[in-house]
């Protein structure tokens, strides 16, 4: 990218001096005198971020005469600057042309830019290996069994030193461990290069008696928490899933509008190194179609662009309320604080001056993004599971039935509703039937894509939003959910018992809405309940014409 920067310099330098051609010619008119002010603003802001800042510096030099001259200075001054901006023009592109490609023996290609994310085969992501040292074989295997249904593959081993060749030959990212198997060291010192942390692996002892000399032992073997048996394996699941975070964060996705093709392209190639979905466009008219696929956390914005600035860019954005609350960064060669402080004065949240080293770029749309994140979090998540609220899910479904539209993709929406929960709260409590809806949502966040968007859409009714899915598809992932659901024992304070599910599904018609798509996959749950419960109900074509009124489903 930086070879065809200076390879293009040349051309874009000629480009330059008829630009500035025309504002003599027409005595410094002001329409003409802005659009050569925006070809040295670019220049100067792309030449640094190409490698080449002394000449990025003598633009800048250039573009602050050009701002002087447009101030309406007295006539002579006003000469004096058109002699100086018209000489240092020529040793600009004196200096240009004496810089030469440097030989790159090799080249990355960078892939075209795609607003459309790839359709995804794999069904389920691949189980989390979990290492269990226990004693006893039908403890051990009760724990493998259950831990199973919430993705986790588990490796039993009797002892700690089994357990260390485990460790020398399988990827293992958590450890659970019985306390009187606790590995060399563990009792009277800190962890050892024998202990099952040793690799900063999430150490979890459990015991049927705890003291404060074993908790002490435990503490100094590096276990993160220590469990009392019998085990909660809910609660297990639950604390194995903060600690390890088995469910990875979706890549950060950033919008970039520059004017300049390849200086848009270059940030795209900085940011998608560092891991995240950055896609660029040129178009201001483009924006707000862009923002509806892409649904970006942050928009970097140039500020000068021919036809529509980034100012007014930003203002057509924020009158969208939907895309009230993305951060908006102006990313710009405007050096000017009074005047970064007017463009903020937009809704903007930053400004960040160009050039900007690569790695400054990364760490401030990190932060920036992660913020946003965690803002959003708390008024989008349900309190209990950690879903989606049901607002959340609606604004996702809307997004996503637009894009499958466009893109004449495959999208399923499944609406799952525990049965027989009133039962479950009256006999056991309401405590033991938040439990059993937390158990749901671990299972669905376990074994569903990270992809499909979960939502808890109301007491013990949840959905799920498939993209690139036939209900073909969905119907058997579906299926083998609720029969895991349905072998998961539920713990109360006299033993365990069973719960089960239905599920409805719907997929995307071509004169579908969100709410038709709804309303579908609700009529084809109220017709699983209808007919027996525990079991999975696809919508035909026709199903969303006479949907029931919505009641309790029991």
């Amino acid at each position: 990218m930086r070879e065809h920067f200076i390879g293009a310099l040349p051309e874009r330098l000629e480009e330059l001096e008829r630009s500035w051609s025309h504002v003599l010619e027409t005595a410094g008119r002001p329409a003409a005198l802005e659009a050569f002010h925006r070809s040295v603003h670019s220049l100067a802001g792309s030449a640094g971020t190409f490698g080449q800042p002394g000449l990025g510096d003598q633009a800048k030099e250039i573009e602050h005469l050009v701002e002087c001259l447009g101030r309406g200075e007295e006539e002579a001054i006003r000469i004096e600057l058109f002699e100086r901006i018209s000489a240092r023009l020529k040793t600009l592109r004196q200096d240009a042309l004496q810089i030469r490609p440097e030989t790159v023996e090799t080249a990355a290609a960078i892939e075209p830019t795609r607003l459309e994310p790839a359709p995804s085969e794999t069904r389920v992501e691949a189980p989390s290996c979990l290492l269990l040292i226990e004693e006893d074989r039908a403890s051990a295997e009760d724990l493998v069994e259950q831990l199973g249904y919430y993705g986790w593959n588990v490796i039993w081993c009797a002892s700690s030193s089994r357990a260390r060749a485990v460790l020398e030959t399988q990827r293992i990212r958590a450890v659970v461990s019985e306390s009187s198997t606790l590995p060399e060291g563990g009792e009277s010192g800190p962890p050892s290069s024998a202990s099952p942390n040793r690799a900063g692996l999430p150490l979890i002892m459990v015991s049927s008696h705890w003291s404060w000399d074993s908790r002490l032992a435990a503490v100094r073997s590096g276990a993160d928490a220590c469990l009392s048996k019998p085990i909660d394996v809910h609660g297990l699941a639950d604390l194995l899933d903060k600690l390890t975070c088995t469910r990875p964060s979706d890549p950060y996705r950033v919008l970039i509008l520059d004017d300049a093709v390849p200086l848009g392209d270059y940030y795209v190639a900085v940011l998608r190194d560092a891991g995240m979905l950055a896609y660029a466009i040129s178009e201001p008219s483009a924006l707000l179609d862009s923002i509806a696929t892409l649904d970006p956390e942050l928009i970097l914005l140039d500020l000068y662009m021919p036809g529509c600035n980034g100012i007014e860019a930003a203002r057509v954005v924020r009158q969208e309320e939907r895309y009230a609350g993305i951060p908006i960064v102006f990313l710009s060669g405007e050096s000017d604080r009074q005047q970064q402080l007017s463009a903020m004065g937009t809704g903007a949240d930053d400004f960040l001056t160009k050039p900007i080293p690569d790695v400054d770029l990364v760490r401030a749309v990190e932060l920036r993004v992660s913020r946003f994140r965690s803002l959003t979090a708390l008024i989008r998540q349900d309190s209990l599971t950690g879903l989606l609220n049901r607002i959340a899910f609606d604004l996702h479904l809307e997004t996503e039935v637009a894009r499958s539209s466009r893109s004449d993709a495959p999208l399923v929406l499944a609406i799952l509703d525990i049965d027989h929960f009133k039962r479950v709260n009256d006999t056991y409590g309401h405590p033991v039937g938040d439990r059993v809806i937390r158990s749901l949502a671990q299972m669905l966040l376990k074994r569903l894509r990270r992809h499909d968007v979960i939502g808890r859409y109301g007491g013990e009714e949840f959905s799920v939003l498939m993209p690139d899915t036939t209900i073909a598809a969905a119907e058997k992932v579906m299926n083998a959910l609720r029969e895991q659901f349905a072998l998961l024992p539920q713990p109360n304070a006299s033993g365990h018992f069973h719960c089960t599910f239905s599920a409805g599904l719907a997929e995307l018609e071509g004169h579908y809405s969100g709410t038709v798509l709804t309303s579908t996959a609700d009529a084809a749950l109220y017709q699983a309940k209808r007919i027996g419960r525990n079991r999975v109900v696809c919508a035909n074509a026709d199903s969303g014409a006479a949907t029931p009124p919505r009641m309790h489903k029991a």
